[in-house]
């Protein structure tokens, strides 16, 4: 860990004096999204301090708090997808707030990937 790191993480204890400062989740997930046959594009989601190595962190983190972690509670956005066939897999793995979560679900393309889950698998 950088001294950097350290140093943030220090400052962040010291302004969690009051609640309202205070992340009120705890989650480090790992996310990936295969499509169709290529390599998995994967990434650390870590929820209440530094995002991880997700591009969407925060947004990411919003949606999964409002589900509680477990993002199959999710009802998902509207909008409409073209019926190409392109399958997107997804799979999300780790804690939330001391709980073990995992997710895993096949969709057609990426758009009906994303009206389903939002930012959270878009890497």
């Amino acid at each position: 860990m950088t001294s950097i790191k350290i140093v943030g993480l220090v400052a962040a204890a010291v302004l969690c004096s009051s609640a309202a400062s205070c992340p009120t989740t705890t989650a480090n997930l790992r996310v990936a999204v295969t499509a169709g046959e290529g390599a998995p594009a994967t990434a650390r989601l870590t929820c209440g301090w530094d995002g991880g190595t997700h591009p969407k962190a925060a947004a990411a983190c919003a949606l999964l708090t409002t589900v509680e972690g477990d993002l199959a509670r999710h009802p998902g956005e509207r909008g409409a997808c073209t019926k190409e066939y392109h399958p997107h897999t997804v799979s999300l793995s780790g804690t939330w707030n001391g709980r073990n979560v995992s997710y895993l679900r096949t969709f057609g393309n990426r758009c009906m990937m994303l009206l389903a889950t939002g930012a959270v698998f878009d890497l």
